[in-house]
């Protein structure tokens, strides 16, 4: 069961019961981090500048914070940008409804909200188009009908979530974002960077927020301008390199239980490490 919970910021997220964490960061405050570990890093408000259109796509709706942060955010940088928006969740939590956030991210946010209580999977909300794809992301990410010029990637963590995290899924992810584009994520988690270096992308470093550990940007062909994104250190890139830890999740036929599939990835690193599992 959910319950509700107070983020760094002022703003409320929730714990999920299920999962065992919550949906945003506490320590950081859920709305800093949807600015700063994904919109920020996800260049977008540098496309808008020039571009009076972008496609994003989200792995993880979660409570539609990202999608709110970003929409309001972009549109303060180009009054004129059309937004259009994939989302891929699983189902919506029944806490959802008592969430209210603050000024200047309140109005949207209620507008978000009742098209969702009518039912709604596609609306519009102004110049933002919301595409809602609901059930198992693997299965349905292959209804995402363009590529996109950002990928935010905000499941549960590779540990609780690991279905979401292979090397397969990123794959379909990768088909579905612009060479030129931006994945970004929260997690820094050494087999989930390193699918994304096996699939041919380039890595990069978000600055931490609300913790020591950092986020990771990953781009095909993408000049990385913002201060938020750096190159991976040298520390960084020999873990990458040479830890038994760095061996991507693996999920060949996308339909694998999460357990299994972080038993499997646990099986590899202790046959890495020459230990025996458990």
């Amino acid at each position: 069961m959910d319950k509700l919970v107070q983020t760094a910021d002022g703003s409320p997220t929730l714990w999920s019961g299920e999962f065992g964490e919550s949906y945003h960061s506490v320590s950081a405050g859920a709305l800093e981090e949807a600015l700063k570990k994904f919109l920020l890093p996800s260049h977008l408000p540098f496309l808008v500048r020039e571009r009076d259109g972008v496609s994003l796509l989200e792995v993880g709706f979660g409570l539609g914070y990202n999608l709110t942060v970003t929409a309001v955010e972009l549109l303060k940088v180009n009054p004129s940008v059309r937004v259009r928006y994939w989302g891929l969740e699983r189902s919506l939590s029944p806490l959802l409804w008592e969430l209210r956030l603050p000024p200047p991210y309140g109005e949207f946010y209620e507008l978000l909200k009742e098209n969702l209580k009518r039912g709604k999977e596609r609306f519009r909300i102004g110049p933002v188009e919301v595409n809602l794809l609901f059930g198992d992301a693997r299965r349905e990410v292959v209804r995402v009908e363009e590529t996109v010029d950002a990928v935010y990637h905000d499941a549960f963590s590779p540990k609780r979530n690991a279905e979401l995290w292979t090397l397969q899924f990123l794959e379909k992810l990768k088909e579905r974002l612009r060479p030129e584009g931006f994945w970004v994520s929260y997690s820094a988690a050494l087999p989930v960077r390193r699918a994304l270096a096996v699939l041919g992308f380039e890595v990069f470093s978000t600055e931490p927020v609300g913790r020591r550990s950092p986020g990771t940007a990953a781009t095909l062909r993408g000049r990385a301008v913002c201060e938020r994104v750096r190159p991976l250190s040298e520390k960084e890139r020999r873990k990458l390199e040479t830890s038994p830890r760095a061996v991507p999740l693996e999920d060949p036929c996308l339909c694998l239980p999460r357990e299994v599939i972080w038993e499997n990835y646990l099986r590899r690193v202790s046959e890495r490490e020459g230990k025996p599992l458990g």
